[in-house]
């Protein structure tokens, strides 16, 4: 699903950045653009949303999903800024124009981070025979 949102926010942002610029795309700006949008889809998730997760779950180990999207988040959009402002100051931007690229690529996270909160924490709320329900029948002395 994250990959999904990714991939529809980097695409958009793509036309509208063509669309500003006035640039001509060509016929094959729109295959492409979804390609890139895609691979940066791809190095995201182990650079950005599994580290953010893993880090996240450690430091909310009481399951409760407001603590876990708001240290997950934290991370992530530290994550985000730490990769944005070196690209950003690389290409001869001002400082106040890096600053601004990496706060826009700290929120532009916030909504795909908290789809991989949210999703893997409510299907563990649905699905009744969880290991830590099977944990509990286990040393209960419902078996006798």
């Amino acid at each position: 699903m994250a990959f999904v949102v990714q991939g529809v926010v980097i695409y958009a942002g793509l036309l509208a950045c063509a669309a500003v610029a006035d640039a001509d795309t060509g016929p094959l700006a729109g295959p492409l653009l979804v390609l890139f949008a895609g691979l940066v889809g791809v190095l995201l998730m182990p650079l950005l949303f599994l580290p953010a997760s893993v880090i996240g779950e450690a430091a909310a180990k009481s399951g409760r999903l407001l603590t876990k999207w708001l240290v997950t988040s934290a991370i992530a959009g530290v994550l985000a800024m730490g990769y944005v402002f070196p690209a950003a100051v690389a290409t001869d931007v001002g400082i106040a124009q890096s600053l601004l690229a990496s706060l826009l690529g700290a929120l532009t996270v916030l909504v795909p981070m908290a789809l991989c909160v949210s999703v893997p924490h409510g299907a563990m709320k649905l699905v009744p025979g969880t290991p830590r329900g099977l944990r509990r029948g286990a040393a209960g002395s419902r078996d006798g």
